[in-house]
This record gives structure tokens, C-alpha cells and sequence, in this order.
């Protein structure tokens, strides 16, 4: 699998004109689950990994679900992103979408954003908290913020 380039932004760093769409079993795989290794290896500063789910919910066999979690550094706004992650969503998925503002990272207004698809706080958090862990994001904002 490969990351795609997606979601310009005007306001992006010279030479980063696109945020990368990466799998998180890539990182997991090629990147020793690593997201800073990942953003070294590649020169990419704004990525948002993607995980497809499928799991038991309510009850409810075989519920499916595409979660996207943007970390970046040069967007003042998900709104490009968040719209790009709907537009790969399989078909028959839920589409969520996480965003961590990178660049607010050690300010007041530094927080974790996340959609509200209707599946509930606890899933729907979960989900994203699983992105976060597995591709050690919170190691990777600290790092890249200092």
C-alpha cells in the first residue's frame, strides 16, 4: 500500500502542498508503529491515517467503519481533509474523522477534534484513541513540535 497526496493547502510550508492519507498498518508495518518515523522517512509533516473496522455494535453484526485521524502542523482548518477522508470512505462504512491540530500543540486552544457520526462517545473516541496509540501520535507531536 501507498500514501496518497491529497487536500492542498494554500497555507501549507513551501513544498508541502498536500497532506499524506497513509493506512496505519503501513506504520504499523514499514514505520515499527512509529507515525515520527513515518513523517521522517517521508518529509511529510501533515498526514492522516487511515483504519478500516469492523466490529459487533449493539448487538448489530458487522458494523463498518472508516476513521481518519489527521495530525498537522500547516492547516488552520480539517474542513479539505475531513472532506477528502469522506470521499475515500468505502461504501457501506460509517466515515469518522479525528483531527489533532499539531501546530496548537503547548497553546490553550490544543485539543483533539472529533466527528460525531452518531455511534456514541465511548466508540467513537476509542476508535480514534486506537489510531492515537498505535501510531505513537502523541510522541510524534512532541517531537516535531519542539
Amino acid at each position: 500500500m501507498s500514501d496518497t497526496n491529497r487536500a492542498g493547502n494554500a497555507g501549507s510550508a513551501p513544498g508541502d502542498s498536500a497532506a499524506h492519507f497513509v493506512p496505519l498498518s503501513l506504520i504499523q508495518n514499514a514505520h515499527a508503529g512509529r507515525l515520527e518515523a513515518y513523517m521522517k522517512a517521508t518529509g511529510s509533516r501533515d498526514v492522516v491515517i487511515t483504519m478500516p473496522v469492523k466490529m459487533e455494535v449493539a448487538g448489530r453484526k458487522g458494523q463498518r467503519f472508516f476513521v481518519a485521524l489527521a495530525v498537522t502542523w500547516h492547516f488552520d482548518s480539517a474542513e479539505p481533509l475531513s472532506d477528502a477522508a469522506a470521499a475515500d470512505c468505502p461504501k457501506g462504512h460509517k466515515c469518522l474523522f479525528g483531527w489533532v491540530p499539531a501546530h496548537r500543540f503547548g497553546h490553550d486552544d490544543f485539543g483533539i477534534y472529533i466527528d460525531d457520526i452518531g455511534a456514541g462517545e465511548t466508540l467513537q473516541n476509542g476508535m480514534i484513541a486506537e489510531i492515537i496509540e498505535q501510531a505513537a501520535v502523541e510522541s510524534a507531536v512532541a517531537a516535531w513540535s519542539g
